[in-house]
Parts: C-alpha cells; sequence; structure tokens
C-alpha cells in the first residue's frame, strides 16, 4: 500500500504553530508519509515541503483583506493548481477560515477521493453561525479545541462528524514548566503586544506609554515584551527606538518560553491564543486590542458576543478586563494594571477564575488525539 499524501495549510502564526505541532505527531503515526502544503516557518521545519509560506501573508481586518484581496486571489490559485497536480490523500485546513473554506469547497470538487479534515474550528459560533450547514456538506472530519464548541455544531449541523480533541496549548505548557527562569524580587509585567505585524504596530506604542505611567507607581517594576521570531524582535526594537523608551527596565525575549509567564505577577497580553497560555500560567491580566476603526464598526455589528477574549468566552462571564479601541489607552491600563499589582486579593480573584478555566480545556494530548481521529477516517 502507498504512503499517505497529507496537504495542510496554515495561514497565520498561531496556526502555523499548530499544524507543527499536529505534523510532527502524524509523522508519528504515519513514518512513511509524504508532507506537503503552504504554512510558515514551523511547518516547514517540522518536515513539510512546502509550495510557498503563506503565514508571512497574514492580515487582520476588513482593509487589509480588501488590499491585498488580488494577493489572495493569486496565492488560493496556486494552492488549487498544486492540489491538483500532487493528489492528496487528505487536505488538513488549519485556521483561516476565509481562505480555507473557500479552498475546502473548491478542493471537494477536484479531489472527490481525498479526505477533507478541519483543524481548529472556525469560529462560527460568534458571527456566520450558517457556516455549519456548509461545513457539514464539505468536511470528512471537524477537530475542536474548545469544550463548547462540539455540543455548539451537534445542534447547528448535526451529521458533520466533529471531535473534540483539548488544546494544543496544554501540550505546550506541560513540555516547559520545568524550565528555570531567574527574577529578582521586583514586581514583572509582560507585554504581549500580537503575534501579526499590524497588531504589533497597533498595540506596542499604546503599551510603551502605558509602560511610562505604571513605571511612575511601581518603583523598579520589571518589563517583559515577549515576541515569537527575529522579524518581530527587529519590529519592536524599532518601535521602542521610534517612541523613545529605551531607558525603561526592559527586556526581549525572541521564541519565549511559556514559563517566562509563571515567573511574572501581570500580563498586558493582544486578545489571543496568547490569553489562554497567560490562564495555563495563572498570570492575571489585561486583555487590550485594537483595528481599524472600520473594521471594528463592522465586526461589533456582525459579531453576537459580550466579550472577546478566549479566555472569558469559556468562562462565561468577564473574568479578565478587555481594553477596545479608545478604551486601550495608556491612562487606563496603567491605573488598572496598578490595581491588581497593588491589591492582591483582586489578583488572587482572577488566578481563582482562571484556573476554572484551564479545567474546562481538557487534558494534554490534543495532537495525540487528533491524530487517532484522523487513522479512523483513514
Amino acid at each position: 500500500m502507498k504512503a499517505p499524501i497529507f496537504y495542510l495549510v496554515a495561514g497565520e502564526a498561531s496556526g502555523d504553530r499548530h499544524a507543527a505541532e499536529l505534523l510532527r505527531e502524524l509523522k508519528r503515526a504515519y513514518p512513511d508519509g509524504e508532507f506537503l502544503g503552504v504554512g510558515g516557518p514551523q511547518l516547514k521545519a517540522a518536515g513539510q515541503r512546502q509550495l510557498f509560506d503563506l503565514a508571512k501573508h497574514a492580515v487582520v481586518g476588513l482593509t487589509d483583506v480588501l488590499l491585498n484581496i488580488r494577493k489572495f486571489r493569486e496565492f488560493f490559485q496556486r494552492v488549487l493548481a498544486d492540489l491538483r497536480a500532487q493528489q492528496p490523500d487528505a487536505l488538513i485546513l488549519v485556521d483561516f477560515p476565509g481562505f480555507n473554506l473557500r479552498l475546502a469547497e473548491q478542493a471537494r470538487k477536484l479531489l472527490p477521493g481525498a479526505k477533507i479534515i478541519y483543524y481548529i474550528a472556525p469560529q462560527v459560533w460568534a458571527w456566520k453561525a450558517g457556516r455549519a450547514a456548509k461545513m457539514r456538506r464539505l468536511l470528512d472530519l471537524l477537530l475542536v479545541i474548545f469544550p463548547f464548541e462540539k455540543d455548539w455544531f451537534a445542534a447547528r449541523a448535526p451529521g458533520l462528524n466533529t471531535a473534540w480533541v483539548g488544546h494544543p496549548a496544554l501540550d505546550r505548557w506541560q513540555k516547559l514548566q520545568t524550565v528555570p527562569v531567574e527574577w529578582t524580587g521586583r514586581k514583572k509585567v509582560v507585554l504581549m503586544p500580537g503575534s501579526r505585524r499590524k497588531e504589533i504596530t497597533a498595540h506596542l506604542p499604546v503599551l510603551l506609554d502605558t509602560c511610562r505611567l505604571l513605571a511612575q507607581m511601581v518603583p523598579d517594576v520589571k518589563f517583559l515584551l515577549l515576541v515569537n521570531d527575529s522579524g518581530g524582535r527587529r519590529l519592536v526594537e524599532g518601535i521602542i527606538a521610534k517612541n523613545g523608551a529605551d531607558w525603561l527596565n526592559m527586556e526581549i525575549y525572541e521564541g519565549y518560553q511559556l514559563t517566562h509567564l509563571s515567573q511574572a505577577d501581570l500580563a498586558l497580553v493582544a486578545s489571543g491564543t496568547a490569553t489562554l497560555e497567560c490562564a495555563l500560567a495563572n498570570l492575571p491580566m489585561l486583555v487590550l486590542y485594537r483595528v481599524n476603526p472600520l473594521t471594528f464598526f463592522i465586526g461589533r455589528r456582525l459579531v453576537k458576543l459580550g466579550a472577546i477574549s478566549i479566555v472569558n468566552l469559556i468562562a462565561g462571564r468577564k473574568i479578565v478586563p478587555e481594553f477596545l479601541q479608545g478604551n486601550a489607552n495608556a491612562d487606563t491600563l496603567s491605573q488598572a494594571a496598578w490595581l491588581l499589582l497593588a491589591n492582591r486579593e483582586l489578583a488572587e480573584k482572577m488566578k481563582a477564575g482562571l484556573r476554572e478555566v484551564v479545567h474546562q480545556l481538557g487534558e494534554p494530548g490534543a495532537n495525540r488525539r487528533a491524530v487517532a481521529e484522523i487513522q479512523k477516517i483513514l
């Protein structure tokens, strides 16, 4: 029997990381398999033979999508042509719904014998719930990472083969939590402005202004700025210099270890997967997010949620404060940060809520369980 061909598609930094971890597990189950597709540097390092790097072109918000629509159409056609040429046995789509759901529709026609698998479901429970019926028609398997998603899809897309595998961040935390990090006794504040270039440029200037104010309120406070890679480091160093913030007591960590979080007192974090990483470290946090005003205006009318942080969504209540758009300003953030650093009772109450969220995420082994589900349908 010929070795199976897997084609993985991931289109941004977080998806690239999740897909790389899944690929490593797939290689254990299928040592003779062939692994092709598009993604980013982490997928490539894990052993994917890439057509091109799709992850570095990730965009944020409606305006960015419109400005780059021609480029993504070209990418889409290149991937379709490669699928036609490679004829994979399994197409595995990781997050990135604007691109990947369209790809699933075309692949269903192009590859009638292939299995189409979606890992990390589009957040159709937040907006565009009608996509669930489309997914039922197109997918052979949907692998979800949040506990409430399996029931949500069962109610709205009965017949869609859906499996909850748990969150892959649990595995990363389990592997890294024993790595020692040396600190002094001073207060430590972690800055996590996001993984995409657009997020960093939107959030970091606000965070630097917040740090200036907080440094006046909390003597000898130390700041840690966490970035994904060398490109992120160059970007943040340029923003720090441009904003005249070189004097801040700050260190930059590239390709950061999650254990830095468990040694800190507070995180100022852009909404996204990083909020779950802070929850795993039981680290109190303030969540912020800023996007183009037009994107925010339209999003407020389409998204049917009372919160943006996945921590609050899983909890079903507001555990961590959220600061959006104009409310994400230095005065507001620095006051809220000072309160959490100064008020132990307030911080402990938030930590208790974070422990409840982590308890709901399940057990480590998400990628192992995901591969077991894939094996069933192959």
